[in-house]
C-alpha cells in the first residue's frame, strides 16, 4: 500500500500538531514509517531506565503519524487500543520506532511496532488500533 503523504507532508504534520514530541520522521515508504525519538522528553525511572510509559507515548505518537501517512490527514483518529510488550530495559537514548499498517479500513486502522535502542537492541514491540472518522477517499463520501 503506497503512503498517502509525502516524507516533507508527514514532517510539516509533525511540526504543525506536535511539535514539542521530540520526534523526527526519518522514512516511509510503501511497507513502513520510521520514526526517532528522544533522548530529551523521554522520560527515566529511579535507576537509569527509561519509563514504560514514555515508550509507549513514542509507539503512540509514531503509529498515529503512520496512520496519518496512509490514509492521508485523519488528525481525529484516535486509539482505541493499544498493547505494548516490553521486553528489556534500556539506558537513556533515542529510540528508533519501525511502524508498519497492517490493516487500513474506512473506519479503522491497525499498526505493528518495534523499537530499538541506541545500540540496535529491540526493546519493546506493540500493536495499536485507531479508530478513523469518516472520509473522503477519491472524491467519495465513504461512511
Amino acid at each position: 500500500m503506497p503512503p498517502r503523504l509525502t516524507l516533507p507532508e508527514l514532517r510539516e504534520l509533525l511540526t504543525e500538531f506536535l511539535p514539542d514530541s521530540g520526534l523526527r520522521v526519518t522514512e516511509i515508504s510503501p511497507h513502513r514509517v520510521v520514526v526517532t525519538a528522544g533522548p530529551d522528553g523521554l522520560e527515566c525511572r529511579p535507576g537509569g531506565t527509561l519509563s514504560g510509559p514514555a515508550i509507549f507515548k513514542v509507539v503512540d505518537l509514531a503509529a498515529f503519524l503512520a496512520v496519518n501517512a496512509y490514509a492521508g490527514r485523519v488528525l481525529t483518529g484516535v486509539l482505541t487500543h493499544g498493547s505494548v510488550n516490553l521486553l528489556e530495559a534500556t539506558e537513556p537514548g533515542p529510540l528508533e520506532v519501525v511502524i508498519e499498517v497492517v490493516k487500513l479500513g474506512r473506519r479503522m486502522a491497525v499498526t505493528n511496532g518495534r523499537v530499538h535502542d541506541q545500540c540496535g537492541r529491540l526493546v519493546a514491540v506493540a500493536t495499536m488500533q485507531f479508530a478513523l472518522p469518516s472520509r473522503q477517499v477519491h472524491g467519495l463520501s465513504r461512511t
